[in-house]
Order: structure tokens, then C-alpha cells, then sequence
């Protein structure tokens, strides 16, 4: 008797790691399943995608997906990419690169900046709304994208991340939260400050710029020192010096450059009659990231002037 019941639990116990087995394979079935189901993403009007030819860098380059769904490239011409992946848009482009240029090209795409993965700002920007997110974007590159602060900005802003652990960008420092909203110093931030005043940006945070302090509160701090802004900037004006301590604050609080400037040949002028001097500011290098341009603090009464180009 007793050993029949041992042959029963030997079979039940078989019985169940074969079931046990069955059953962790389905589940590894349906998530292999799953993944391979999982639709790569699609190329859309208003993405830019960056293709690259191996060994031809004349052929290779950023290309942006215009609202027709074609890119030009500077050998092939119009080309659809709008609906397919960035391997189908390879495999198109090579096959067209074989046939009238190149011997078995080598053709990689991916996707730059999609018009679909966006952050936002809200606040007296000049252009409020949504922005694309391009590859180790921050915040100053968000504000550049918004057109700048308006008069009306204040000093501080918020920037929240509505984003999980997971899609934490490089450069957050490990155990930190990316769900916890960072408050900025705009002044340090536009100063060129340490990174902490100039945070990563992730696809669907939000940026909410501050506005300046009016009536009563703004009338018990006393007269504001200002500094002018001419030029081939999006709007000239007068400023206060709070809001634009440094040539790239007042710059970007005038709405940036316009298509048309020589940035490179700006110049602060200082004083008047004999006390009158004045520097010059690359202010293109500065704006660009380089690391030989100064961004020089201004002082009340200071007038930057960004001349026209002349080509």
C-alpha cells in the first residue's frame, strides 16, 4: 500500500513540473510573442532623421521630414520616408545609392528628433506650446526653441517630469527622481551656471517660466536698473538688467536673432562722450555652445547692439 502511494506522489509531482514547464514556456512564448509584435516606430512630417553612408560624408548628414513625408537628400533628391522604419528607409536609400552612385553602399539611419516626442513650456515665452526633444537636449536648448523669455518673465522657473525611472536621461544622477519637479534659477541659468541650473529634458516634461512681480510688489523694489537691445534681434527693446544680467540673457529675452544678423559682431556699448566704450561679443560662437565665447555681464545702462550681416 505504501508503495503505491509513493508511485502516486512520484506521478503527481511529475504530472505538476510538467505542467509547471508548459506553462513558464507559454508565458515565454507569448512575451517573445509580444516583443516581436511590438511595431517599430514609424517615420513622420516633422521628424528628422539622420542618415549616414559609410565612408561618404558628403552623403551623409541630418535630413528633416517635410509635411509632404519626403526628406531631400543631396544626391537621391526627394525621397518617401514618411510611414516606414529607419531600417525600411535604408534599405530604400541604398538600393537607390547602388543603382545610380555607389558599389553595395552601406546605409544607417535613425531617428534624431521626433516631431512626437515633445516637451512644453508654458509662461511669457514667445512661443508657448510644445517642442520637439532632440538627442541630450536641456533646458536653455528648450527655451532657445520657445523663441526666448518675453519682457514679462520673471527669474525662476519649474521644470517637471512627468516621466517614469525609466526613461531617465544621461547625466541624472543615479537615485534621483525624475518625477520631482526642479526649480531653476533662470539668471544662473542663462549665466551658463553648472549643470544643475541647466537640467536634461525628457519627452513630456513641462517648463513653467515665472512672471515678473507687478504693481506693488514690483513698485517697493524701486527704480530697475535697464539695458537696451537693437538690432537684427525678434524684438528690440529696453530691459531690465534682473532679467538680463549677461548679453545672452538680454539676447534671449529679445526673442533671439533674427536670420539676418551677424552675431559674431555684436558689440556692448558702455558710458557716453569720453567714458564711452564699447566690446565686441561673439555672440554666434556663444550662442552655439562654444567654450572660447564669453558671455559678458552688463551693467544699467548698457546697449548691445547685433548688427546685420552683410550677405
Amino acid at each position: 500500500m505504501s508503495s503505491h502511494t509513493d508511485a502516486n506522489r512520484r506521478l503527481a509531482r511529475h504530472v505538476v513540473g510538467i505542467g509547471l514547464g508548459i506553462g513558464l514556456s507559454l508565458i515565454l512564448w507569448v512575451a517573445a510573442m509580444a516583443r516581436a509584435d511590438a511595431a517599430p516606430e514609424r517615420i513622420a512630417p516633422g521628424d528628422t532623421v539622420d542618415v549616414q553612408v559609410w565612408q561618404e560624408p558628403d552623403l551623409s548628414g541630418p535630413l528633416h521630414v517635410d509635411q509632404d513625408g519626403t526628406i531631400s537628400h543631396v544626391l537621391l533628391g526627394r525621397v518617401a520616408a514618411a510611414g516606414k522604419t529607419c531600417d525600411e528607409l535604408a534599405a530604400a536609400m541604398r538600393e537607390q545609392l547602388e543603382h545610380s552612385y555607389l558599389r553595395a553602399p552601406r546605409v544607417v539611419v535613425t531617428l534624431r528628433e521626433s516631431a512626437r516626442r515633445t516637451a512644453s513650456v508654458l509662461g511669457p515665452v514667445e512661443r508657448p506650446g510644445a517642442h520637439p526633444v532632440r538627442e541630450n537636449m536641456r533646458v536653455l536648448d528648450l527655451l532657445v526653441a520657445a523663441g526666448g523669455l518675453t519682457p514679462g518673465a520673471g527669474s525662476t522657473a519649474v521644470l517637471l517630469h512627468p516621466t517614469t525611472a525609466s526613461q531617465a536621461a544621461p547625466g541624472v544622477p543615479d537615485g534621483s527622481s525624475p518625477g520631482a519637479p526642479a526649480e531653476l534659477d533662470l539668471q544662473a541659468l542663462l549665466r551658463g551656471g553648472d549643470a544643475a541650473s541647466n537640467p536634461p529634458v525628457l519627452p513630456g516634461d513641462v517648463l513653467i517660466v515665472s512672471r515678473a512681480a507687478t504693481g506693488a510688489a514690483a513698485m517697493a523694489e524701486g527704480p530697475m536698473p535697464r539695458i537696451r537691445v537693437v538690432g537684427e534681434v525678434a524684438r528690440p527693446g529696453t530691459y531690465s538688467l534682473s532679467q538680463a544680467p549677461t548679453i545672452l540673457d538680454a539676447v534671449l529675452l529679445a526673442g533671439g536673432l533674427t536670420e539676418y544678423a551677424a552675431g559674431n559682431r555684436a558689440r556692448i556699448v558702455r558710458g557716453s562722450g569720453e567714458r564711452r566704450t564699447e566690446t565686441r561679443v561673439r555672440l554666434g560662437d556663444l550662442m552655439s555652445g562654444s567654450a572660447d565665447a564669453q558671455n559678458v555681464e552688463l551693467k544699467d545702462g548698457d546697449l548691445v547692439v547685433v548688427p546685420q550681416s552683410f550677405f
